[in-house]
């Protein structure tokens, strides 16, 4: 069964998200760790759709024992975010049923407020609010930016460039489940999808 891809609504914002969440805002961070800081993500090469940079599987995953999934997809550029939806659909019938793509974090807010998500794969160097502000609202679950009680525990993977020891700790500090480096090695995203999935039970 194929994946079904949407694009975000273009009615207005629902009801029940707050006027007071705003479009720009700052979000704590962990004393310890700045947030990465690094330019916007390149776009993604089309090789990633057909899997040419892929490792090569050893063994075989267990991700058709897993339910079908309903994924969001988070990223400002609308090459990447073509590129990623295609590689799910191509690539991962077996777990995803259905895959939702959202241009900035502010929309991922709002869609998560209606809508119950099962995993997120989200950009990190977006404007207005990154990856790593958009988790740290998702988990803080606030009244002025609230989503569904499903979705504060949603297991959100970083699909990014940054990348590195400092920012992956970070990440894994305001609740991410994992971290996966562009351009995407399909089987560490298999693996990276399936570790998400399992942990949420």
């Amino acid at each position: 069964m194929s994946s079904t891809l949407s694009s975000s609504p273009s009615s207005p914002s629902s009801p029940i998200i707050s006027s007071s969440c705003p479009s720009t805002f700052s979000m704590p961070m962990p004393a310890s760790i700045t947030p990465p800081g690094s330019p916007p993500s390149p776009t993604m090469s089309v090789d990633s759709i057909n899997g040419l940079n892929a490792l090569r599987l050893d063994s075989p995953l267990e991700l058709d024992q897993l339910r079908k999934i309903k994924v969001m997809i988070v990223d400002d550029n609308s090459i990447n975010l073509s590129i990623l939806s295609r590689m799910l659909e191509k690539h991962f019938t077996d777990v995803i049923q259905r895959t939702v793509i959202m241009t900035s974090g502010v929309e991922a807010l709002k869609r998560l407020a209606t809508e119950e998500f099962d995993l997120i794969l989200m950009d990190i160097d977006m404007p207005v609010l990154t990856g790593v502000q958009t988790t740290v609202a998702i988990r803080q679950n606030s009244s002025e930016c609230p989503v569904l009680e499903h979705n504060q525990n949603v297991p959100i993977i970083a699909v990014t460039t940054s990348d590195g020891a400092e920012q992956r700790e970070l990440y894994q500090q305001v609740g991410m489940s994992d971290c996966v480096s562009k351009p995407i090695v399909l089987s560490t995203l298999r693996s990276a999808i399936e570790g998400a999935m399992k942990a949420r039970g």
